[in-house]
């Protein structure tokens, strides 16, 4: 029987706080995305609880990390993204899996309402549990399920918390409307 798989972290620096980035070595799986937090402090804390308290300099996870600042810089992720075999989504279930496929298809700087996603994902009659899906994206940021919006408009939730999921869409709404929506590899 093989060990189980160790975890480690990369912390990267983002003009919103830091953001955390857990993942397994050989081969390379992204674990977690942990959202930006004011003070590196509780971003560690969470590191420790997820089991990953060791950094680790993987190169994989190091170009996950610079993704992540390129976005908050204004500058998306260059695609393909994200790259589907570092994600282990085979806890998930089919409905979880397919709004997170189908949440990754948002284009940057748009949005889509709940029941569009349950929609693409399959599953029309599916936006509340596609909405409880949602809430549990371990990859934010890379699955941009903040791009995924109430019918009426208004942001529902996040896990970042509201103030963050509305700073990401201005952000995005900004580096579009500057024209700047250039990938990060150009």
């Amino acid at each position: 029987m093989n060990p189980p798989a160790v975890q480690r972290h990369v912390i990267t620096e983002t003009p919103l706080g830091f953001a955390g980035i857990i993942y397994r070595s050989a081969p390379f799986r992204l674990v977690e995305i942990l959202l930006p937090q004011p003070q590196p402090d509780g971003l560690r804390a969470q590191l420790q609880a997820a089991g990953a308290p060791e950094a680790g300099q993987d190169p994989n996870a190091l170009a996950v990390a610079r993704a992540i600042r390129d976005y908050f810089n204004g500058r998306q992720p260059a695609p393909p993204w994200p790259p589907w075999e570092w994600l282990d989504l085979s806890a998930l279930t089919p409905l979880q899996q397919a709004a997170l496929r189908a949440t990754a298809r948002i284009p940057y700087g748009q949005t889509r309402t709940y029941h569009e996603v349950a929609q693409a994902a399959g599953r029309p009659k599916a936006a509340r549990s596609t909405g409880t899906a949602l809430a549990k994206n371990p990859y934010p940021i890379l699955i941009p399920c903040h791009r995924v919006i109430r019918s009426d408009g208004s942001c529902g939730q996040f896990g970042g918390g509201t103030q963050l999921k509305q700073a990401m869409l201005a952000l995005e709404r900004q580096t579009v409307a500057a024209g700047a929506t250039l990938h990060a590899n150009d």
